[in-house]
């Protein structure tokens, strides 16, 4: 969903609430102003455009979609690897924890399969059965079987892997649902299949409507990988592994930390236009999840719970440390978005500071808003980089109180708080002058109005 501010021509008057306190002293050229607009105005056509693409989106939905059973899969890692192993013996075994983990957040890529092929086929109105049948089969004949090894060594009987239907999977996932969703739709634009008439119930009409397209598929990508020795799953996998590899990077943490908090201020969600980015981070968590569970060590940073825990505290812009800084404002404006926004702050929702302060369109608290995300970035990447903080395990409900997160995301280092408390003292830092400056602005804006009145 996205929300887009808009402006009006009061903007030419100063307005303590917009964050336009001393703009009547400095009035803008109309040229400038204009030209500002335009820009602004771009940049959310832009945006909007990105927010409306259909495999976009249908690949974001496929990833929420999946995140569900890659809770619960985290929930069941975290019982089989306790962040107390005193625990460990009031639990089932930890090799049947693991089972239930293997079968939740272990095969992330059918799920995120099906769920982005229900997406676009609700966007091009094709038969939702046919799309999900066809989009797995697709994308399970992609896979190359390989032999099981028996007890005395010997080669065994041929199974696909189950490596591949986890992290690996992802992105040839999202393929093959696109690839059938859009064979789907051709063919019913151009009325390509079999048709049945004479009264066939109405299951039987659709089943015989799909076989043809859904054949095609299927059909065609099987001569690809087993006749012409094509590995597409693989081949995908291995062009978006350098993707995966460098959103690790702290330039790329960066970008997105900026390119959210620019958005925001123009009032648009940030997230709804970095959906493309949602992937990356649930194949990074779903390859950390699977070391774990191997005996091995975690590798990616770049994931959701990098942000929402470390980064994004009270939701974009670290506006908890605002909210922190508003319950000591003397405006009544601020006070009573202070009183009303501290409680969803601490439970990652941000809409009423972010509305009702505002922050979105004021210049007055664009800095801290952009800076100390940024600054909380540069410490967690380097606290995580350097392994004085676990690396981001499991998917949390982003919903939790930002210590609780931080400590269950982690595998329960306790090491993650101290990171989280240092952070929300930065965030603290950088907003206080800021809107302490914002606040005198209001009240001597209410007493010259108390005045007047």
């Amino acid at each position: 969903m996205m929300r887009v501010v808009s402006t009006g021509s009061e903007r030419a008057s100063a307005d303590p609430s917009r964050g336009d306190v001393g703009a009547a002293a400095v009035p803008t050229a109309p040229g400038a102003a204009a030209r500002s607009d335009r820009i602004r105005m771009r940049i959310v056509d832009l945006g909007a455009r990105m927010a409306r693409q259909p495999h976009l989106n249908a690949i974001r939905d496929g990833v929420v979609g999946a995140l569900p059973l890659i809770l619960l899969g985290s929930l069941f890692l975290l019982l089989a690897q306790p962040p107390w192993p005193g625990v460990a013996r009031f639990l089932p075994p930890a090799d049947a924890l693991k089972a239930a983990w293997r079968a939740c957040a272990g095969a992330v890529s059918l799920y995120a399969c099906a769920a982005c092929s229900i997406a676009l086929a609700r966007r091009r109105e094709v038969d939702i059965t046919a799309a999900v049948t066809t989009s797995l089969a697709v994308f399970l004949v992609a896979q190359h079987p390989q032999a099981l090894a028996t007890a005395t060594g010997a080669a065994g009987p041929l199974a696909i892997p189950f490596s591949v239907l986890g992290a690996a999977g992802l992105f040839p996932a999202f393929a093959a649902a696109i690839l059938s969703v859009e064979t789907l739709s051709l063919f019913a634009k151009r009325k390509w299949g079999i048709a049945l008439s004479g009264g066939a119930p109405d299951v039987v009409v659709r089943s015989f409507a799909a076989l043809l397209p859904s054949a095609t598929c299927v059909v065609s990508v099987w001569i690809v990988v087993h006749l012409f020795g094509f590995d597409l799953a693989q081949g995908l996998a291995a062009l978006c592994a350098p993707l995966l590899s460098a959103s690790d990077a702290l330039p790329a943490l960066l970008a997105i930390v900026l390119i959210d908090s620019c958005l925001w201020m123009i009032g648009i969600h940030g997230l709804s236009v970095l959906a493309a980015v949602r992937p990356l981070w649930l194949a990074a968590l779903a390859e950390n999840m699977q070391a774990i569970a191997a005996g091995g060590e975690p590798h990616h940073l770049a994931t959701q719970e990098f942000f929402v825990w470390f980064v994004w505290q009270g939701g974009s812009g670290a506006t908890l440390g605002l909210a922190f800084a508003l319950l000591f404002a003397r405006s009544k404006q601020l006070k009573l978005v202070g009183r009303t926004g501290l409680v969803p702050a601490l439970f990652n929702i941000n809409e009423p500071l972010l509305f009702g302060t505002p922050v979105v369109l004021n210049a007055t608290l664009a800095l801290p808003f952009i800076v100390a995300p940024i600054l909380m970035t540069c410490t967690t990447w380097a606290a995580m980089h350097s392994g004085l903080v676990s690396l981001p395990i499991a998917e949390v409900v982003w919903t939790l109180p930002a210590p609780i997160g931080a400590f269950l995301s982690t595998g329960g280092d306790q090491r993650a708080l101290l990171l989280q408390a240092g952070n929300l003292v930065i965030a603290c830092a950088l907003w206080w002058p800021f809107v302490r400056r914002y606040d005198r602005a209001l009240v001597a804006a209410e007493e010259s109005a108390g005045a007047r009145a």
